[in-house]
Order: structure tokens, then C-alpha cells, then sequence
């Protein structure tokens, strides 16, 4: 199916504002789903066995999580909230994969006798596992384990368990003795984006396939942090080249293909790729109206009705891409060779683009893209509630809310619960 975009128009832009605020997001769930299908067929054309467990802390609006269940996509989650997310939108327990460094031994029993898949992080997390075994000894637990080793020789990520310790052997060893406990798979996951960093995990840890396991194991996890799709302004601002999902999938795909290639397929371990900003980074819009422009000591500043906050993780460090949408028939156009876009909160550093070169008016709507990942859910509750979110047809122009804007009950409701205790004297 075709499908021709539409850009949008400051006529739009003025009828959602004043329906939802002058800050909204726009979200485009088709744009999010072809990423998705994208992403997983070009790995699946090398290596078949490939799936894909999505990010819920990169972007975790329940209507993409609902179409990652759809497609038959496993979810990946680091907290109780995103498994009980999960679970609310009908994702399978055995579809969750469980990651991150700090498990409550109630939340990690429950989620072990569903059947999940809980990937161990540090030794803290043995005993846990350990004390839910012997006290559910008819019950099959499958775990695997967070594994941390070198990639680049300068980079040293604080998670997982260090491979290259006699203690870690020791306690690999301990929990295979464990009758019901199942080791089923490896993880790994580092920050780094480029190529290289691909081919030097991928080397590592299929080589500690081999030296902790006689047959492969049920799985194996690459993890996340794949770039997704952007702009070439956006590009240029990275100090590497930024990959794209074919070539990811030639490292990545290729390697295990090529070391798997002499066993029957029904024994090659699954890979699991675990992304979040590469399927979800260009699939939402920021949207915020310029309140006023001032001039202080030669220096250009326009405030909006946005902030940093609402931008995501990279809102500090670069510009992200943006269009500007004058008001109609706007006569009075004011060019600046130089004028820094900031947000409306009280803090100096909140400034959304650093300094922009062009028409720009009171009134006027910048729309920021690839706000996708890390941004509604970093917005802290500071100074103004968060805003709404928009599913935005771009073909037909027709959108629905997926959240609401948060109003003042939203913020404060847990403060003023009528449970809660008075202070004595």
C-alpha cells in the first residue's frame, strides 16, 4: 500500500492547539510499525531465527506496545510498572523479557512462575533467585544472565556481571546444579551505536556461548541501542556514522548466521535484538508555540511554550530537526542571522535549539522532530504537567488523543489522598 505525507500546516496546527494546548506531541503509529516490520526483516533474511523484544523505558505509549504484541513482538522491561503495562494490554508472560538492575524478590518470583524470561544483572539478584527456587521446587525458572565484558577497550559499562572473574564462574556453575532453575540464554547490552561495537559484542558473546554451554542455549541477546532513522542535519552532529538497519543486520545477522551455520535449525538459538530508538526516535513529533523573542545584550532568545524536557535525553547536546509554521499572512517576518530557541521553564540551560538561522515570529508553531525516544516519559512533573499526545494520520489528516493532557489532579492526587495519615501536634 502507497501512502503519500502530507506535510502539516500552520491551519492544523491552530485547530489541534486549540483543542489540546499550545505543546502537544504527534505520533505516527504507521511510521512506528513499518520501522518495526523494516528492522526485523532485514535481520530475518539473514539469520531466520531473529525477534524483536521492544524498549517499554524508550517509549512506552501503550497503543506501540499494543503493536508490538500485534506483530508478535516480545517485550522487553526493566521495572514492575512496564511488566504490569505489559500485562495490561494482553502480551503473553512468556513473551516478557525482564531486564534491568533493581529486582524486588516478590515482583521477580511472580514473574518467574508466570514464565518470563528474567535476566540476572548482579550477584545480589542470585540470592533472590536462588531463595524463589528452593521454595517452588515444582516449578521451571527461566533465567538468563546480563553478561559485561570489553567492546572497544575504553568504554566500561556498570551492568551486568563481569565475565572474566572466577566468581562469575562460580556461580554460573552453582546455578546450573540448580534441578528446576533453567539458564536458557545470555544478554548483553551496551550504549554504544556505531558498527564496531556490534562486531566486538557479537564476537564476545557467542565466544562465551561456547565456553559456558555444551549445546546453544535457548537464546541469545544483542541488546539495544541502534540508531534509528533521522535527517542528514541530524546525522552530521554525531561524531560517527550513523548506521542503517541493513547494515546493522550484516553485522550482526551475518556473524551468527556464519556461527551457527553448521547446526540443524531448530537448534540455533533465537537472536533477540531489544530496540527501542530505532524503531520509535522519528515516529513523534514536539509541537510549541513561540511566545515571545527578546534581545538582551545583542543576544536573540525566543521563549515557547515548550521545554527541553519535553524532548528527550538528546535535547541538551543537539539540535534536533525542526520546521517553523508562521501564522498566516504573517506581513511582518523578522530574520535573525542567529537566535537561540529556549523552553519556558525557569532553568538557564533550557534551550531547544541552539542558535537557529531564519524567519522566526511571535506566534509562530516550531514543530521538533525525532522526539521519539526518551521524552514524554522523561518529562518530569516540573513547573507545568505534561502535555497531550496525538495519533496523526499524515495521509488523511485525521488524528485521535492517545493521552490526554495531564491537568493539576494528575500531579498532585497522591499528595491529597484522603488514606493518607495527619501529622500529629
Amino acid at each position: 500500500m502507497s501512502r503519500i505525507k502530507r506535510n502539516l500546516n500552520r491551519e492544523k496546527l491552530e485547530e489541534l492547539s486549540s483543542l489540546y494546548g499550545d505543546s502537544f506531541y504527534l505520533l505516527d503509529s504507521y511510521k512506528f510499525e513499518k520501522n518495526y516490520d523494516e528492522l526485523l526483516n532485514e535481520f530475518q533474511k539473514i539469520y531466520a531465527k531473529t525477534y524483536i523484544g521492544y524498549s517499554y523505558k524508550t517509549n512506552y505509549i501503550p497503543m506501540l506496545c499494543s503493536i508490538i504484541n500485534r506483530k508478535k513482538g516480545f517485550a522487553e522491561v526493566v521495572s514492575n510498572m512496564e511488566y504490569a503495562l505489559a500485562e495490561k494490554i494482553g502480551v503473553a508472560p512468556e513473551k516478557i523479557i525482564v531486564n534491568g538492575p533493581y529486582k524486588i524478590k516478590e515482583d521477580v518470583e511472580r514473574m518467574l512462575l508466570q514464565g518470563s524470561i528474567v535476566n540476572l544483572d548482579s550477584f545480589y539478584e542470585i540470592d533472590i533467585v536462588e531463595e524463589i527456587a528452593f521454595h517452588n521446587k515444582n516449578s521451571k525458572l527461566n533465567i538468563g544472565i546480563r553478561c559485561n565484558f570489553d567492546i572497544d577497550g575504553r568504554s566500561n559499562s556498570r551492568f551486568g556481571f563481569d565475565v572474566n572473574t572466577k566468581r562469575f564462574i562460580e556461580v554460573f556453575d552453582k546455578l546450573k546444579k540448580i534441578e528446576n532453575i533453567n539458564i536458557i540464554g545470555l544478554h548483553c547490552h551496551f550504549p554504544n551505536r556505531n558498527l564496531e561495537s556490534y562486531e566486538s559484542r557479537v564476537d564476545e558473546i557467542t565466544l562465551l556461548v561456547g565456553k559456558l554451554f555444551s549445546t546453544p542455549p535457548e537464546y541469545i541477546s544483542v541488546g539495544g541501542g541502534y540508531s534509528g532513522k533521522m535527517d542528514t542535519s541530524l546525522e552530521k552532529q554525531f561524531d560517527y556514522k550513523i548506521p542503517q538497519y541493513d547494515e546493522y543486520a550484516k553485522v550482526v545477522a551475518t556473524k551468527f548466521n556464519e556461527h551457527y551455520k553448521n547446526i540443524k535449525d531448530e537448534l540455533k538459538p533465537k537472536l533477540f535484538l531489544e530496540p527501542g530508538t530505532a524503531i520509535a526516535a522519528d515516529t513523534i513529533k514536539f509541537v510549541a508555540k513561540v511566545i515571545d523573542i527578546k534581545n538582551i545584550r545583542g543576544n536573540y532568545i525566543a521563549t515557547t511554550t515548550g521545554s527541553k524536557f519535553n524532548m528527550g535525553s538528546f535535547a541538551s547536546t543537539i539540535n534536533l530537526p525542526m520546521n517553523v509554521y508562521s501564522e498566516l499572512n504573517n506581513k511582518k517576518d523578522n530574520y535573525f542571522d542567529l537566535i537561540d530557541i529556549t523552553g519556558y521553564t525557569c532553568i538557564e540551560g533550557d534551550i531547544l535549539f541552539k542558535g537557529y538561522n531564519g524567519n522566526l515570529n511571535v506566534g509562530d508553531f516550531i514543530v521538533f522532530n525525532n522526539v521519539g525516544s526518551y521524552s514524554f516519559n522523561f518529562k518530569p512533573p516540573f513547573i507545568l504537567p505534561n502535555v497531550a499526545i496525538i495519533d496523526y494520520d499524515f495521509n488523511n489528516s485525521k488524528h485521535k488523543v492517545v493521552k490526554r493532557k495531564e491537568e493539576f489532579d494528575d500531579i498532585f492526587r497522591t499528595f491529597f489522598d484522603k488514606n493518607m495519615g495527619e501529622l500529629d501536634g
